[in-house]
């Protein structure tokens, strides 16, 4: 631990160096803030307490610390005593104020038309607090709760209703931030409200309504905040709410109505059943479409579809219902019976029969080709282990099955596979078993080496595959297993299983066929590398190779030579005379048997076939193959910088009348009025439109229109700020050019008009703009922003836990800097938890980054550079900040290297830190000191949402016990023990790999009190890290016909693949519901004008765009003052071509590969409609009856 300390310390000594720069420049005043807004926490607590601004004058961090170590790290009995103590807090020592959002309105205005104000649900009301809250003892403030409801809490219609109301909201969103370790965003914007409605009895009752980023908190964290509320309600005095039937009615029509995905959708008794007995009203914020029935409910506010309420209901207390259940009766509450039935599906006795499962395939889409349908001959074989690039659902397959696939899985992709998760990102390991490839002269072998195969396309004239029979194995960690709670498959009879076998008896492993047949007489099994896939043949086929071989190996007939690639045994091609033998390891039981006079093997413990006959020799042998996994493309791997849609350099509002480029010069040629945010100096009280003023920050006051003729405007004037902008940023160039007289100056130049991209407007809160010298500098460098004032770059996340320096361009000196322990530049070496490799096609871009920071350090704060990177070798050492979309937090972290991969490598404890797992998922880096400078709440958009995927909270220390519970499933052994092997013969439950398996992961380190940080083993190496193909046909083709004209052609090659069925899922899954789509939006479609980007959902009668450009101007022909219109041409916004893209594609994949009858008669059918929707004009042409009778 003293590394694992040492490294932490020196990780916080640079954040805190990077900080106090940060703050240096923010105190000058040209910011939003004059102070960094993104303030660090060091673990949940912290977190906790920082996220939530009505946490922020409490003592929460310290009670949920208290709160842990008395009920022993149980998250969720910590988070419902917080909840009690905020909602006690809050009720106590609460008073209410006027909103600050709305100044006590009730209602926000965005542009022309007002709304409901987010903050006080249109109160006008907010909650300040009494200094107490600050300083009163947790035990106290409850002892003074309890005594408050002995008189009564609340009275309807009076203050002590909104303080209660407040209150229980208030104590919901800090438990659920707790149960979400303080990072997600469901906190923030998951909950909207909490408010006391009247049954038809006259009682009151509890509703809470939800919004759609609850789903961030994941089917646990939205069950338990009913729990919660249930017990807060209570103390309130609340009773279970009365449902009307007409309630019940508009539940039953949203959950059929919702589009988008649910994970369980229960039927109509099920839901009556659900919110008749839940004792909260679970209510919704409205999204998406309306519904037809049931409108304008008394007590719901809305006619849209409540997707907050849906996903609490169907997939909270629906599929979480055992974990509710657990803590009712830990907490010996009532009125929860009605849950049980659905928590008895989790008491039956575990089901350990396997059956392939196509659930994986159910989404095929074009493109993504399926490389084995489930538990097909010929697909991934099943084996056990982690590589030091796998766990916390990444898994490893041989880098020469990704060559063999074209490439269509890289270092990575997504998989979407049958067992035992959902979903996998692939990364290599070549200590596994490649795939076994027949060529098209005939020979066929195994794959071990990832330059002994060229990667190919089956579309290419001298494509050399003429069929995959094998695509070798697929290493799994067993943690995959525990994390899905799946039963432990049967493992195949491996290496690293022999050699504990043959270690047992005294003996090591066999190198040659002589020493492995020694073994079996004296009963261990036959070595796994002698041992052919046997299972895939019957006693038919058994005979028919001996009858076929001789004792040289030769292969004497056409039958043989097939059963000998069934069995993935090496076939050498003697001559050019179709003359063929086998060879390899593989082939030499075979020969045995041929020799001996055996003509088939008994296998009493063979696994999936019949025993190949019990008479002649007996050969103790375990089976090769036990389980195939089925498996297709998912999402393509990916890493890029991010862009807005169209890119912006900068967060200052150009107008929308400046035209689609949105330039910033362009807006300066105009005197366009601009609603922005006023604010007020507390010290000489003037408004101003600044962040500061006389030295301290300004507060502020409200938005509002600002034109040429206000006194505000030269603040906020573009033409004004525009200029001033340029010069100060030409005179810095300038000195600098003196500065380096008479020698080379390779810095970029900014140019007399730089094409500045702004945007039309602001949708935030306080709508302040950004200096524009950013947007200058950013444009110089090459660069764009995020809407939150960041740059940041996207790519897939993939585990790694150890690393070679060499792999990812390391030197041993630079390892050793780092503080890596090393001698050995091929040195595999512990990954420390918050150092992250990073992909090179980033690099550029984060180097024009850093060049961009300096260059604002310089030229608007007038300090010194910081990064002074000139290649991306510099970047090595600089910290860098993780975040994850579905997160209001930032992970921090470590750039050490670099991989010419589509993805970044980090440690499981990063990954999970932000809530996150390598299923395919995509997470953003940005640089510390950019996100520092730049990133300001008053840029996030005022909308639901607007906090997700924003650095509010900077987490500086990652701790295993305080992240994603998943990654306490990596394992974390050199090898698997013996017991683990045997014991999986039994298909047992996933828990016994740990309990009675002995297998070690993160959970019992922890248990044990081991080191959790240090000392990770792995099962399998792997040579590099890099080693795969570099791109994926899915993102080099260039259309979507030659995407998907490869994926067939690659289908015919797969054994596991059976292009029909591929053809059928395709074709119904996702090219006839594009086309339908298409062909439905065309009937739907609005026109639109090319110059002004207005829209008409009718064509005007003009037939040209009517838009008024222009009031009480002079017209140019006639000199008569009058409005301007825009008159240019309008053009239809979905086309032919859009609709008919698929058709002629899908009717060649049918009469190519073929689709079940169903598929093709739907086909026909869409093709007909389209067809007469864009019939010629001479089939529609009116005739006369004399016309069609002719």
């Amino acid at each position: 631990m003293v590394a694992y300390a040492e490294y932490i310390q020196r990780l916080h000594a640079d954040a805190d160096a990077i900080y106090e720069v940060a703050e240096e420049a923010r105190s000058k005043g040209f910011d939003p803030r004059m102070s960094v807004e993104i303030p660090k926490a060091k673990d949940l607590a912290d977190r906790t307490q920082k996220l939530l601004e009505f946490l922020h004058p409490r003592q929460t961090a310290e009670q949920i610390r208290i709160m842990t170590k008395m009920y022993d790290g149980n998250r969720e009995r910590v988070a419902i005593e917080i909840a009690k103590i905020v909602c006690a807090e809050s009720y106590l020592y609460g008073e209410i104020v006027d909103c600050s959002d709305c100044g006590g309105s009730g209602e926000i205005k965005k542009g022309n038309w007002t709304s409901e104000c987010y903050d006080c649900g249109g109160s006008g009301k907010s909650m300040g607090f009494k200094d107490e809250i600050g300083v009163s003892a947790w035990e106290s403030t409850m002892l003074a709760f309890e005594k408050a409801k002995e008189t009564g809490l609340w009275v309807s219609g009076e203050d002590s209703q909104f303080l209660s109301e407040l209150a229980i909201y208030h104590g919901v969103c800090a438990g659920l931030a707790v149960l979400t370790e303080g990072i997600l965003v469901a906190p923030l914007e998951g909950v909207v409200s909490s408010r006391f409605i009247t049954n038809g009895n006259g009682s009151s009752s509890l509703a809470i309504s939800f919004a759609g980023p609850i789903r961030s908190a994941g089917g646990t964290g939205q069950a338990l905040s009913v729990l919660i509320a249930d017990i807060l309600r209570r103390d309130f005095n609340l009773k279970n709410p009365i449902i009307s039937f007409e309630e019940v009615e508009r539940y039953k029509e949203e959950t059929g109505a919702y589009a988008r995905g649910l994970q369980h959708r229960p039927s109509n008794p099920e839901i009556e059943t659900i919110v008749k007995s839940c004792p909260i009203y679970i209510d919704g914020e409205g999204v998406g479409n309306e519904v037809t029935g049931q409108r304008d409910l008394p007590r719901v506010k809305t006619n849209k579809v409540r997707e907050g309420m849906l996903l609490v209901v169907c997939e909270g207390l629906v599929l979480k219902a055992p974990k509710i259940l657990k803590y009712v009766d830990a907490l010996k509450l009532d009125g929860w019976e009605w849950l049980r039935p659905f928590a008895k599906g989790s008491s039956k006795g575990v089901d350990n029969k396997v059956k392939p499962n196509s659930k994986f395939i159910s989404d095929v889409l074009a493109g993504r080709p399926i490389f084995s349908l489930p538990m097909e001959t010929g697909g991934f074989r099943l084996r056990y282990g982690r590589s030091r690039l796998a766990g916390l659902a990444t898994t490893s397959l041989h880098p020469a099955t990704m060559t063999a696939l074209s490439g269509f899985v890289i270092i990575g992709t997504q998989m979407k596979y049958e067992r035992p998760g959902k979903g996998t990102v692939s990364t290599p390991c070549d200590s596994i078993d490649g795939p076994y490839i027949q060529f098209k002269d005939g020979s066929a072998r195994t794959i071990e080496h990832f330059d002994d195969l060229e990667l190919q396309y089956p579309t290419d004239p001298d494509y050399k595959i003429e069929k995959i029979w094998d695509l070798g194995e697929i290493l799994i960690p067993v943690g995959e297993f525990l994390e899905n709670n799946h039963i432990l498959l049967e493992s195949p009879y491996v290496k690293e299983w022999a050699e504990q076998v043959c270690e047992s008896k005294g003996l090591k492993y066999p190198e040659t066929f002589e020493e492995a047949m020694k073994q079996v007489e004296l009963g261990l099994p036959l070595a796994p590398c002698y041992l052919p896939f046997l299972s895939d043949i019957d006693e038919n086929d058994f005979k028919t190779l001996m009858e076929g071989l001789n004792e040289k190996g030769d292969i004497l007939t056409e039958d043989a030579r097939i059963i000998c690639y069934r069995l993935g045994v090496n076939v050498k091609c003697k001559n050019l005379h179709n003359e063929y033998a086998i060879e390899g390891k593989r082939a030499e039981i075979l020969i045995h048997w041929v020799k001996s006079g055996n003509k088939s093997p008994t296998s009493e413990n063979l696994l999936a076939i019949e025993a190949l006959g019990p008479s002649l020799e007996s050969i103790n042998f375990k089976p090769r193959v036990t389980y195939r996994i089925g498996a297709r493309m998912g999402k393509p791997e990916g890493s890029k910088h991010r862009e807005m849609k169209p890119p912006i350099h900068t967060m200052f509002p150009v107008g929308h009348k400046v035209g689609s480029k949105r330039l910033v010069s362009d807006a300066a040629k105009r005197e366009d009025s601009m609603q922005i945010g006023i604010r007020v100096c507390t010290k000489c009280s003037d408004f101003t439109t600044k962040g500061s003023c006389c030295g301290i920050e300004t507060v502020f006051h409200g938005n509002e229109w600002v034109g040429k003729d206000d006194e505000l405007w030269e603040e906020v004037a573009p033409k004004h700020l525009w200029e001033e902008a340029l010069k100060q940023v030409h005179e810095i160039e300038n000195q600098e050019d003196d500065a380096v007289f008479g020698q080379q100056n390779t810095v970029r130049k900014t140019g007399s008009n730089p094409a500045v991209k702004g945007v039309k407007g602001m949708n935030s809160r306080e709508k302040t703009s950004e200096n524009v010298i950013k947007g200058i500098l950013r444009h110089k460098n090459g660069i764009s922003t995020f809407r939150d004032g960041t740059i940041r770059f996207d790519m897939v996340d993939i585990t790694m836990t150890h690393f070679k320096p060499k792999e990812i361009g390391l030197t041993v000196q630079q390892a050793r800097d780092l503080g890596y322990d090393c001698d050995d530049e091929n040195e595999v070496i512990e990954l420390k938890p918050q150092d992250v490799v990073i992909p090179m096609n980033c690099t550029e871009k984060l180097v024009d980054t850093t060049k961009y920071i300096d260059d604002l350090l310089v030229t608007l704060y007038g300090m010194d550079r910081f990064y002074k990177c000139e290649t991306y070798q510099d970047l090595v050492g600089h910290l860098i900040m993780g975040i994850a979309p579905h997160t209001s937090g930032a992970i921090l972290s470590r750039i050490i290297g670099f991989a010419d991969i589509k993805g970044h490598y980090g440690h499981p404890y990063f990954h999970a830190a932000k809530r996150r797992n390598c299923d395919g998922d995509i997470d953003a880096i940005l640089l510390l000191l950019d996100g520092l400078l730049n990133f300001s709440r008053s840029f996030l958009s005022a909308n639901r949402g607007g906090m997700m995927d924003a650095p509010l909270i900077l987490t500086t220390t990652i701790i295993p016990t305080e992240i994603d519970k998943e990654a306490l499933n990596v394992d974390t052994m050199n090898q698997y023990p013996l017991s683990f092997y045997e014991g999986t013969m039994n298909r047992p439950i996933a828990k016994e790999a740990t309990k009675s398996l002995g297998v070690e992961t993160v959970e019992t380190r922890l248990e044990q009190g081991l080191n959790a940080f240090e000392g990770f083993g792995y099962t399998h190496d792997t040579t590099d890290a890099c080693q795969s193909p570099k791109n994926n046909p899915y993102n080099t083709l260039e259309s979507m016909k030659e995407k998907t004209l490869l994926q067939f052609e690659l289908g015919t090659v797969i054994r596991a693949v059976d292009n029909e069925i591929q053809a059928g899922k395709l074709i119904n899954r996702h090219l006839i519901r594009d086309m339908r789509g298409n062909l439905r939006a065309y009937g739907q479609q609005k026109t639109r004008c090319t110059k002004c980007g207005a829209s008409y959902r009718r064509v005007p009668i003009a037939g040209k765009c009517i838009t008024v450009i222009k009031k009480d101007a002079e017209n140019p022909l006639t000199g008569e003052i009058e409005d301007l219109i825009c008159n240019h041409k309008l053009i239809l916004t979905v086309h032919q071509g859009s609709v008919q893209k698929y058709d002629g594609l899908i009717e060649y994949i049918i009469e190519q590969y073929g689709c079940d009858d169903y598929t093709d008669n739907l086909y026909r059918l869409v093709s007909s409609w389209v067809a007469d929707t864009f019939s010629s004009d001479e089939e529609n042409t009116q005739r006369t009856f004399a016309e069609l009778d002719d």
